[in-house]
């Protein structure tokens, strides 16, 4: 429906409604659009290029036939005229990126595929040209695959069920702000209504955009405003077979309004589903940030038999179904408990909304056996162990028989051109027997893509990790040819484009295949042996070693464990360390329903892969899988931090009889230790305080515990009516608030609980430092709790494991530096750091320059003279030979510009050209030294 357009459809309450806020969003924010015209010329495109064009246009005419010399000629010109011209287009273009956003665009080059107009359509023996017929018959071929004959007649027939699941109808404003304006997924649809406009007037549009969700929610109804959508069809990356209907895929543009109900709906489906067992067992895991690509290798090590396995995902990703279809699924599973009509169901997602797509495939797959090992999405990989390769083949023809009638019963088609079958066993299998799939005979192949995850048959991987280095190394051969010595973008930018692009593919399932550099033996598990795997990261150090050249302005013959250090990027094998030690985060971040399947059961003697990232760091007190909570939208801080401490003294001049205030910190001594106190003040005496120590924690965690001792010291007094708790920390505020952090999980819980039965506490954020007497007091008092002894039972909290999978990756760089560093790099005592070196700000050729004085890899005569580089000039304009120290000594350098060389010249050399660079730039910038006084050539 467009938004100047009134329905024609009967009179719908709701979405008239909805209507009406999107015409208030249209008539609060103006729209400005701009006219592209259709043809438009390349942009390199100059006057001189026209003059040579008509220069060669002219020739053309005198010779018709364009044979002779003086055509070729012509030619020629025009053509290096060209050349000239796009050259210093793009150096000129490229010269001008100032911030890594521009290098980011530029990576985006690579996905470019020029204006091109897609090839005819054929579906089935027909052949469709124009676009509107190529429209229609992708519409036809993927989204009316389903009639009405695939509908069931009466869903309401009565079942039998253990349990109904609730579904809260009351919706807050704060959740209905978050599910509508913080979110990525800002397409707009046929309303042309963004998120930025939404966010322009929620003070107009918020309370009307809260009753429309409100009411939404209580009659169970979706509007048809929402539900309107266009469809834009776009071709699958990778595929080159635009011509067939498969390479197409369709993407839905829906209302900005409508998709934050249906993300509303979504996650409160989510985490039902989650929290009540309603969906696959191999599912939860997954949802509760588990990566499912981690569950075969972990299957398949622990079977210890040889295995199949059959990808068999349907034909379309979220096959759609049918209002009627969808109530009948979910009635079993205690979704919908009494037989209402369906426009007046609790549950909008009945009416299938996108957003819920996944969780309702989800939801729809619970009946599939268990022989799926590991669902994700729609992606059904059906895995079964055998003693041997011959037994393989029995088996397959039963169960794809009842893959296919559970998909006949559920409306749900399995294509066969999509299904894969792979045999798995310790050594690669002599023979590999088929699979039959609706009569179509399916062979293992050498390798199959599964979640991204390319498996082959042994499972060592080389295959998955030659297609994501082909992949980084496309894009690192990218950056390297915008950039030398002396032009291109900023070194920092290109850096981040290199962690952000490069490092991701080079990294990608390294969950799955990466055991680390020594795994146990299959024969003997308790002794460790090499993984075998380091010639899986030399080839990926290549595509680093090429993304660390287009970062660095560095001649190739430069030491590699130099460049490492440059650019501020460890090696390969460092990095999928790093890699593993955060999943090993990620792990400890589960709650204890995630981890039944895996965790829980008794260990067995071999030590998979999974077990032993899990094994890296110490075990912490697990979270609970919550819904969200949402505190008020009033910020906690309005004002500067001076200005805060000055209306927070006037607001406790202000303060009513008999009010409890609560000033509460934490602290963290140099050794490490966390330690928490607390202050609290009655009609302005200190009546109670109190500190003490935590375990291995961090500073938020002795905020918060430190806000929770405070409150139950609080309410043991009888004479406060009203309690106010006061910190100097936002982000325990923030928690304290509403939803709790994963880390001291039950001490939010437990202040949230406390709170709530007392009914009068507040939370106030003070400003820390600032000579407030009460929260001076408390950080000294938590000062002092850092010198107690530490708990005996006490676990790591979360934060502090997430501070080691951080801090053990930069030591381990740093040793490595100390052990691998050149000798001339040993003089200048420079560390290694995981983040951007701060000499990476610097213009491409004055660090080219600066580096070449660390290395001694530059333009110097004791480099050419070792290379044999006869042709290089050795001598500067002085008269004397070129060398890293000539910058202080040559005598065409006015003495203004000279540094001093003091406590001794080679010392002040090697703090020039380390930790004090500044000094090395400045004598080179001032005296103009490598451009005019000491050039290359």
């Amino acid at each position: 429906m467009k938004p100047n357009q009134q329905p024609s459809t009967s009179f719908d309450p709701i979405g008239a409604f909805s209507y009406y806020c999107s015409s208030r969003t249209l008539n609060n924010y103006r729209i400005v659009s701009y006219r592209i015209g259709r043809f438009q010329s390349a942009p390199w495109w100059t006057e001189e290029c026209a003059l040579a064009a008509a220069e060669y246009r002219a020739v053309r005419r005198v010779f018709p036939l364009g044979f002779c010399r003086e055509v070729q000629l012509a030619k020629r010109s025009f053509q290096r005229v060209v050349r000239r011209v796009k050259r210093r287009y793009w150096r000129d273009l490229i010269d001008s990126f100032t911030d890594s956003a521009s290098v980011f665009k530029a990576v985006r080059w690579l996905r470019s595929l020029g204006p091109f107009q897609p090839p005819p359509l054929q579906v089935e023996d027909t052949v469709y040209e124009t676009r509107l017929d190529k429209a229609n018959a992708l519409r036809r071929a993927t989204l009316e695959r389903r009639t009405s004959q695939d509908d069931i007649a009466d869903p309401w027939i009565p079942v039998i069920t253990r349990r109904t699941i609730p579904f809260a109808q009351s919706v807050s404003l704060e959740e209905v702000r978050d599910a509508t304006l913080r979110t990525d997924n800002t397409s707009p649809g046929s309303d042309n209504i963004t998120v930025k406009m939404l966010r322009a007037v929620w003070h107009v549009i918020g309370k009307l955009v809260h009753k429309l969700y409100q009411g939404c929610l209580n009659v169970g109804h979706h509007p048809k405003p929402f539900r309107e959508a266009e469809v834009v069809m776009i071709a699958k990356p990778g595929r080159r077979n635009l011509p067939e209907a498969r390479a197409w895929r369709p993407i839905s543009l829906l209302s900005c309004l409508g998709k934050g109900l249906e993300r509303l709906i979504a996650r409160r489906l989510a985490w039902a589903s989650v929290h009540h067992g309603v969906l696959h067992p191999h599912k939860p895991a997954h949802c509760r940030k588990g990566p499912p690509s981690t569950s075969l290798p972990h299957w398949f090590t622990t079977s210890r038999r040889l295995s199949r396995l059959r990808h068999s995902p349907p034909e379309q990703a979220h096959p759609p179904a049918k209002a009627t279809r969808l109530t009948s699924e979910r009635r079993p599973l205690g979704w919908l408990a009494h037989a209402r009509p369906i426009s007046l169901c609790p549950l909008p997602g009945c009416r299938d909304p996108l957003v819920t797509a996944p969780m309702r495939t989800a939801a729809r797959v619970t009946g599939l056996p268990h022989t799926l090992l590991a669902l994700h999405g729609t992606d059904l990989p059906l895995a079964q162990p055998q003693r041997a390769l011959r037994l393989c083949r029995r088996h397959p023809s039963r169960h794809v028989q009842e893959l296919m009638e559970w998909g006949t019963v559920n409306a749900i088609t399995f294509d066969p051109k999509k299904t894969e079958v792979m045999h798995f066993s310790r050594t690669k299998p002599r023979t590999a027997p088929p699979v039959f799939h609706g009569g179509v005979e399916k062979r293992p192949e050498s390798a199959m893509r599964w979640l991204g995850i390319w498996l082959d048959s042994t499972l060592t991987f080389k295959t998955h990790v030659e297609k994501w280095t082909a992949r980084a190394q496309k894009v690192a051969h990218h950056l390297q040819g915008m950039t030398n010595t002396n032009r291109g973008p900023p070194p920092s930018a290109v850096r981040r484009a290199v962690r952000a692009c490069i490092e991701p593919q080079l990294l990608f399932g390294a969950e799955a295949w990466y055991p680390g550099m020594t795994c146990p033996r299959w024969t003997q598990p308790a002794k460790e042996g090499p993984s075998g795997i380091r010639h899986l990261i030399r080839r990926m150090d290549k595509s680093l070693h090429t993304a660390v050249r287009a970062i660095l302005p560095i001649w190739k013959t430069t030491p590699l464990s130099a460049r490492h250090r440059k650019a501020g990027i460890p090696p390969v094998s460092q990095l999928l360390e790093s890699h593993r030690l955060r999943f090993a985060a990620r792990l400890r971040s589960l709650d204890e329903a995630a981890i039944k399947l895996k965790y829980q059961l008794p260990r067995k003697p071999f030590r998979t892969r999974l077990r032993r990232t899990d094994e890296l760091l110490p075990r912490c007190a697990r979270p609970e899988l919550l819904p969200r909570r949402f505190a008020s939208d009033q910020p906690l801080q309005t004002a500067s931090k001076e200005e805060s401490a000055t209306n927070f003294r006037d607001w406790l001049r202000s303060v009513a009889p008999r009010t409890a205030i609560v000033y509460s910190d934490g602290s963290l001594s140099l050794e490490g230790a966390a330690g928490y106190g607390y202050a609290i003040h009655l009609d302005g005496l200190t009546v109670l305080d109190g500190n003490g120590r935590l375990g291995p924690a961090e500073v938020f965690d002795a905020e918060a515990k430190g806000a929770l001792e405070g409150l139950r010291a609080a309410l043991r007094l009888s004479t406060p009516e009203r309690i106010v708790v006061c910190l100097d920390n936002i982000a325990v505020a923030t928690c304290l608030l509403g939803m709790p952090s994963d880390s001291s999980q039950n001490e939010f819980l437990e202040f949230q609980a406390l709170a709530a039965e007392h009914g009068a506490t507040e939370i106030r954020w003070i400003p820390g430092h600032t000579n407030i007497p009460g929260n001076e007091q408390a950080d000294a008092l938590a000062k002092a709790g850092t010198s107690q002894p530490e708990p005996a039972d006490a676990l790591p909290t979360l934060a502090y494991l997430r501070k080691v999978a951080r801090r053990r990756p930069e030591d381990a760089f740093k040793a490595w530096w100390e052990a691998s560093a050149p000798q001339q790099y040993r003089v200048l005592d420079l560390d290694a750091t995981t983040g951007c070196p701060p000499e990476l700000t610097l213009p491409r050729p004055l660090l080219h320059h600066l580096l070449a004085a660390r290395t001694h890899h530059g333009d110097f005569a004791e480099y050419h003279e070792r290379f044999n580089h006869d042709d290089a000039r050795m001598t500067c304009s002085c008269g004397r030979q070129k060398e890293p120290k000539h910058l202080f000594y040559c005598r065409k350098i006015p003495p203004r510009h000279r540094m001093r060389l003091a406590p001794s010249p080679t010392a002040a050399f090697n703090r020039a050209i380390g930790r004090d660079f500044d000094q090395f730039v400045k004598v080179a910038k001032a005296s103009s030294f490598f451009g005019t006084i000491c050039p290359r050539h």
